[in-house]
């Protein structure tokens, strides 16, 4: 397998980001038409970059910010863990160690420890008792290769070098700490699926609109505001690492844009592809300036450090 494409990764990713900003400065979101309108100009250089290294990306002609769009991240998923089965399956020999952070139920984990059988796959989550109860329906099918570790993704202690760490919707801030796990722990490959943009910062307020999918994150940021309140719940989807402070992530884009934009990002992006994709571009800067080479596509990322 060729590496990955070797280009200035910053440029293209700055333009769609100040360009993604524009869009939403003038109030250009939310609007379907408006929307796709916005992601086809911006992030078009972006998308071919993906497409001619990864084709076969499932296309939906609708927005993820649906139900339907919400319902299909399982397609994404099920994409992103081929990819993570080619990249790794081509290592040969070569000894390979997985980390699966937020992993819940540890479904994706043991999937991939039975289709990678000569890999190492370790599922780390704050909670264990989800990860109980998917050992307890799997039974004796939970691959040899696969374990389990309880850990706080905040304050990782995993005592392993993991060549890749990989993830499937870590929620809001989670996401952020995965990835900085994965540069803190110089692990070769990051691939991850990110979701519930409107939590990074610590923030639990949503931009209330009109729309069932627009009620429902209302309702979970409730249920997730009165778990922050509560010292129990520490560590499960907040972190003083990852206040509104924190955010933008990257230097670049800090020339740009400003927490408190960010903020007003984060609470419109549950209605806006537009919004999540400016998080999420955030993130693909960051991993650029801490060396690696990135590749995205509709939440999906898939970067490799640089020799």
């Amino acid at each position: 397998m060729k590496n990955l494409l070797v280009y200035d990764e910053r440029e293209p990713a700055l333009t769609a980001l100040a360009g993604l900003l524009d869009e939403f400065r003038q109030g250009h979101i939310v609007a379907p038409a408006a929307e796709w309108k916005g992601m086809e100009q911006h992030t078009r250089s972006l998308t071919a970059r993906w497409n001619e290294r990864f084709p076969g990306f499932p296309s939906e002609y609708f927005p993820y910010t649906s139900f339907r769009g919400e319902r299909h991240r399982g397609r994404r998923d099920a994409f992103l863990k081929n990819l993570i089965v080619q990249l790794l399956a081509d290592r040969g020999s070569t000894e390979t160690t997985v980390v699966n952070p937020a992993c819940v139920f540890g479904r994706h984990a043991c999937d991939l420890a039975s289709r990678l059988p000569r890999v190492r796959v370790i599922g780390t989550d704050i909670d264990p008792r989800w990860n109980r109860m998917y050992r307890l329906v799997r039974g004796r099918r939970i691959p040899d290769n696969c374990s389990f570790v309880t850990d706080d993704i905040f304050a990782p202690h995993v005592d392993v070098q993991p060549t890749a760490v990989v993830f499937f919707g870590a929620c809001g801030a989670v996401s952020d700490a995965a990835m900085d796990y994965a540069i803190d722990s110089r692990a070769t490959y990051l691939m991850c699926r990110t979701c519930c943009h409107d939590n990074i910062g610590g923030n639990v307020a949503i931009t209330q609109r009109r729309g069932s999918v627009n009620r429902v994150f209302r309702f979970k940021n409730w249920a997730y505001g009165r778990m922050k309140r509560k010292t129990r719940y520490a560590g499960y989807y907040f972190s003083d690492k990852y206040t509104r402070s924190a955010y933008p992530r990257s230097e670049a884009a800090r020339g740009v844009s400003t927490a408190d934009e960010f903020q007003a990002v984060a609470r419109n992006s549950p209605d806006s592809d537009i919004c999540r994709a400016i998080i999420d571009l955030d993130r693909y800067l960051h991993l650029v300036e801490k060396g690696f080479r990135v590749l995205y596509q509709g939440e999906v990322f898939v970067a490799e450090r640089k020799v």
